[in-house]
Parts: C-alpha cells; structure tokens; sequence
C-alpha cells in the first residue's frame, strides 16, 4: 500500500472529515468484528459474510493501488508539451482514479454496512437485497454514493465528482487549445482541483483504515483463506 508521509497525516487527523468519518467506521468495525462474532443461530451469520467479502475485496484493493501508481506517473512522470495533451491525460487520470480507487473504497465501506444491518439493495429491484462484494460491483455509483450518504459516510459525494466522471466516460467535453476543459454547456471543469481534492477524500479514507488497524486486519483475514486454499483434501 502506497504511504502518505506524517505530515500529511497529521494534517488529515484534524479535519472534520476524518473526526466525523472515523468515528462512524470504528464504530461499525467495532461492532461486526467484536460483536457480531459472538451472536448464535445466523447461518451464515453477518460476520461469516464480511469474512467473505473481506478476502474477496483485498485482492481488488491491491489491483487498484496499482493502477493508482501508474495513474500517478501520467501527472508527474510525463512531460507534455501541449495543453491540449496534458488535459486529456488529466482527465483520463481522474476517470481511472475513481474507477479504481475510489469504487474500491466505497465498496468496503458498503460491505461494512451491510455487515452492520444496513440494507443494501439494487435501484432496479428494491426487494433484492446485496450481499456480497460481486453484487456489489454491479450496482452504479451514483447509488453507491447515495448509500454510503444515508449510512452516514458523506464524505465520499465530496470527492468523487459523479457529475464530472459522467462527463469523462462519455467523452462529453471540450478541451481548448489553452487545455481549459469545459462541459458541452460551456460550464468549465476544473481538473486539477478536482483531482486534489479527490486525493484528500482517498488519503483521508486509507489513513482511518490504518489508524484502526484494518488493513492489517484485512491482510491477515486474506494469508489465512489462502492457506486454507491450499491445504491439501484428505484422502
């Protein structure tokens, strides 16, 4: 996993943000990991599931730190000399930070609030409820965004531009010779800004994770189910 540097922990530590965000996580890890454990006569029981989709989301968390490396380097590693160029590979760069980093965030936080109680459902079939994290990869954005808002995580709706990732993956946007980018409306886009503010919501995201020690716990939960994987059939 990619480091953010003490200082920029520190600074993240004192938002609102990260106070009101983690203290919504903690509290919901709290409960699946210490709590629901103990519970009897669910089968599969809330924590079994999470267990589940926890092993199943590392690998994608990993796959996503990746492509967020690579993403990088099209901003920092590439000399452009031509505007026109460099907008584009700031905007492609956007569409693929949230592809990956992004949905892969959201989608943990989502399958803490399934484990939580919170239903989750498709916009198309309300009575269908989600449950595991390839359900979960089905759903849209925007309904992902909206549920995260109603289980108390807004943050996400302050970083993830949905309006602007639309306008990306459609290719409905204008890029001048000077690079200012601007929507069919004339609205402008302000990329770069967008693109920050994006690594604010991230940072603050995976720093709450660490500071609780989910990470750690998530890796674990993945080495034992690949040990278990292995583990030869009995005869």
């Amino acid at each position: 996993m990619s480091e953010i540097n003490e200082e920029r922990k520190n600074e993240l530590r004192q938002t609102e943000n990260y106070k009101k965000t983690k203290e919504i996580i903690d509290r919901m890890l709290t409960n699946v990991l210490y709590a629901q454990p103990k519970r009897k006569g669910l089968l599969p029981s809330p924590y079994t599931l999470f267990q589940k989709n926890c092993v199943e989301f590392y690998e994608k968390w990993m796959e996503a730190e990746e492509v967020s490396e690579v993403l990088k380097g099209l901003k920092s590693d590439v000399d452009y000399n031509n505007d026109k160029l460099k907008s584009m590979s700031q905007l492609l760069a956007y569409l693929g930070l949230i592809e990956s980093l992004g949905v892969a965030l959201a989608d943990m936080v989502l399958i803490l609030l399934i484990a939580n109680g919170q239903e989750v459902h498709t916009r198309h079939h309300p009575l269908k409820h989600v449950k595991f994290l390839q359900e979960l990869r089905k759903l849209e954005l925007g309904h992902k965004l909206e549920l995260l808002k109603d289980g108390g995580i807004v943050l996400f709706k302050e970083f993830i531009n949905k309006d602007v990732r639309d306008h990306i993956a459609h290719l409905n946007f204008i890029i001048e010779n000077n690079g200012k980018v601007r929507k069919k409306d004339n609205s402008p886009i302000h990329i770069e800004k967008l693109i920050d503010q994006f690594w604010d919501g991230i940072d603050t995201m995976k720093l709450i994770f660490e500071d609780l020690h989910f990470f750690k716990r998530l890796e674990k939960m993945y080495e034992i189910a690949k040990i278990e994987k292995e583990k030869p059939l009995l005869p």
